[in-house]
């Protein structure tokens, strides 16, 4: 049959993407990882996949429309978010009514309760609750029984099985993508592809919902498969989007001197944490092709980095960045603005700690309780949020919820401090353009930072 994987169109530029929504920050749009893992079950099945992503794309909601008409589907499978969804559901309804082929949905705001959105929603009629899972083969074909990873209209559901373990049947349609303008911002050349080594996390952060995710690994002999695959499109530059690159530290291992023993030739880029990165694993990353880490630091207090089981301290962040530092890869933090203990003097310590962190970037991220995390269940309880109505946008756009002693307009404010902070030191500025070694990383640095001042004091 003919599979049509849609990302839907949007008034701002959203990104939904591994149960995960937001308005990009800046300059970039990333691969949708879901569609990505998805192309590859699909293809190994031989259904006939094609791709519309109105967010890349820049298609207005007639104009996707038309599009998605256009190509006559047997089934739609999109992409949704809680960023975006009273945009989507009006959308995918229109959808619904004029193409009448099957839909099915996935996005972070129904892996809480998708028996619910069933109930709600007459145009979905089936929700995808884990997308490395063959379980959407099997409810496309119609082969009868329970469905442990999607959640279908007059199908049972049970609880996922115990495996530890999944491997793609074969590459995902690398080519698909590449064919769209997707772009991030620490690419060293235009066309890169997207790489799933893991699925959800071995960490349980109580802010993120890939804790609450059934961890899964794939072998190292099937991602090397891939990894060759897209070496021979001629693409070398590759982000390995796990949440936790190199948790598996002998696996990892494995995998980097096999990718250093067949020479292909990548470079690459990662997220991981502080407490996985020891000195003889970077140093092979950085052999491998590594040229930059985003590393989760969150906060530059130690009463909140425990609160939230970060599971690490300020020292052992101290540690690793150094580390990377003296290799030669580049690292960006990730920062939490809003966290239901967030004060003014803790917000003060993380400003403090940003002036101190020799990173190359940093991202300042808004606290949003999202679905079936820790989080929400705490928001709820203390009254920070009230039902689900709630937009999360972690970019800032909105800012979900006050803390328990800072309204929504001052954390807004600390995120534009924080912002300020980090990225207007004249020091800053002029380390980070020593730094660049192209024309494309000027022009790609200058996009985004010129992209995130605007949004940061551009948006309402």
């Amino acid at each position: 049959m003919k599979v049509l994987l849609l990302n839907p169109p949007g008034r701002k530029v959203y990104i939904r993407d591994y149960f995960c929504s937001k308005v990009s920050q800046a300059h970039y749009v990333s691969h949708p990882i879901d569609l990505v893992m998805m192309s590859a079950l699909l293809k190994s099945a031989d259904h006939k996949v094609v791709l519309v992503d109105a967010i890349v794309e820049r298609l207005l909601p007639d104009k996707a429309e038309q599009r998605i008409a256009d190509e006559q589907p047997d089934v739609i499978i999109s992409l949704a978010g809680a960023v975006s969804w009273e945009e989507d559901r009006v959308f995918l309804r229109r959808v619904k009514q004029s193409v009448g082929t099957r839909l099915v949905v996935c996005g972070d705001l129904f892996v809480e309760d998708p028996a619910r959105y069933l109930a709600e929603e007459d145009f979905i009629d089936a929700i995808v609750l884990d997308f490395t899972s063959r379980d959407i083969l099997k409810y496309l074909e119609g082969i009868p029984g329970p469905l442990p990873a999607v959640a279908a209209r007059g199908r049972d559901r049970e609880e996922p099985d115990d495996s530890r373990t999944f491997d793609l049947p074969v590459p995902p349609l690398h080519r698909l993508f590449l064919k769209l303008h997707y772009r991030y911002p620490f690419t060293l050349s235009p066309a890169y592809c997207s790489v799933l080594t893991e699925y959800g996390c071995p960490f349980d952060c109580s802010f993120c919902i890939m804790g609450k995710l059934r961890y899964k690994t794939r072998s190292v002999e099937n991602v090397i498969e891939e990894l060759r695959h897209i070496a021979s499109l001629g693409v070398r530059e590759v982000f390995f989007v796990d949440q936790t690159f190199g948790a598996k530290g002998d696996k990892t291992r494995r995998m980097l001197e096999e990718m250093v023993r067949l020479k292909l030739g990548l470079s690459w880029f990662c997220f991981s944490r502080v407490d996985v990165l020891r000195g003889d694993l970077l140093s092979l990353m950085k052999e491998a092709g590594c040229h930059t880490v985003i590393l989760g630091i969150e906060s530059g207090s130690e009463e909140l980095l425990a609160r939230y089981r970060k599971g690490y301290d300020k020292a052992q962040i101290r540690q690793t960045v150094a580390m990377c530092r003296d290799l030669g890869i580049n690292t960006m933090g990730t920062f939490i603005i809003g966290l239901p203990d967030e004060t003014e003097e803790t917000a003060a310590e993380t400003l403090a700690f940003l002036k101190e962190l020799p990173l190359d970037y940093a991202s300042f991220n808004v606290a949003v309780p999202r679905a079936g995390t820790d989080l929400k269940r705490d928001a709820v309880e203390l009254g920070l949020i009230v039902g689900d109505g709630v937009v999360m946008d972690q970019s800032g756009s909105r800012i979900a919820m006050p803390t328990k002693h800072l309204s929504q307009e001052h954390v807004k404010e600390l995120r534009r401090r924080a912002v300020r902070t980090f990225y207007l030191r004249p020091r800053y500025l002029v380390t980070r353009l020593l730094k660049l070694r192209t024309w494309y990383e000027l022009v790609q640095n200058t996009r985004n930072a010129v992209s995130l001042l605007r949004n940061t004091w551009g948006r309402g």
